[in-house]
């Protein structure tokens, strides 16, 4: 992954916003049931700054809480950071160990019909990224369950503006802060490409949703995405003409 120091790494350097929650009223029970019926895995990708983790922090609220898991990915990478710090192969081999038996209880979780919603910052052009990658596709391989990987954008202005931010700078995760370190990763990196690692064994669904606007926005078009509720889709949308 892009990480703090500027180097590519695996892992995730994500974003909080501060927003106002949405206030919504519970979709319809009957609609609620039969998203928990079916499990699905999302995953927002992006780059530091793109608010993965505020939009899946809102997403989540509008879905049934005892079948929606949400997992950041900082909450795996900051352990082995405090640990290990040096990014060193024996850093990363830590975080494949860690990352091992939590995937496997998302598995497992997904195949009894739970909402599983992730944040990830993946590169393109790395080998452990592309490893990684391949570690969320094996949650839902040969289970029939979709996995669908968002790769987000957001104009490079705003990106910089969040991630100064006072929250940001004064938060207790290990996520980037420098603009001149993001601007370096902006110009040397790209996300992940999902479609090269598609085969028969998952149910890959790819897609880009810009996230520069309102999070209301972004939950809406991420919920359209992922073939959520309409009258849930409805509700944000009327949020987001509110806004």
């Amino acid at each position: 992954m892009l990480t703090k120091d500027g180097q590519s790494s695996s892992g995730s350097n994500d974003v909080e916003i501060t927003t106002a929650r949405l206030e919504a009223s519970p979709a319809p029970e009957n609609e609620l049931s039969q998203v928990a019926s079916s499990g699905k895995v999302v995953v927002l990708n992006g780059f530091p700054g793109s608010g993965k983790l505020t939009i899946l922090k809102e997403a989540k609220a509008l879905l049934p809480v005892d079948r929606t898991c949400l997992k950041d990915n900082h909450l795996l990478i900051d352990p082995v950071v405090a640990v290990l710090p040096d990014r060193s192969d024996e850093h990363h081999e830590l975080r494949r160990m860690v990352r091992a038996p939590i995937f496997k209880k998302l598995r497992e979780h997904a195949q009894e019909g739970h909402i599983i919603l992730m944040t990830a910052c993946l590169a393109e052009d790395n080998e452990r990224d592309r490893a990684v990658f391949e570690e969320h596709l094996d949650i839902v391989r040969g289970t029939g369950i979709p996995i669908f990987w968002i790769n987000t954008q957001c104009d490079q202005k705003i990106l910089e503006q969040r991630i100064e931010s006072p929250e940001r700078q004064h938060g207790g995760k290990t996520k980037l802060t420098d603009r001149k370190i993001l601007r370096d990763l902006l110009q040397k990196h790209s996300l992940i490409d999902p479609s090269k690692s598609a085969d028969g064994s998952t149910i890959l669904v790819s897609n880009t949703l810009d996230v520069s606007g309102p999070v209301a926005q972004s939950v809406s078009r991420l919920m359209s995405m992922i073939n959520f509720p309409k009258c849930i889709r409805s509700l944000l949308y009327k949020l987001c003409i509110s806004e």
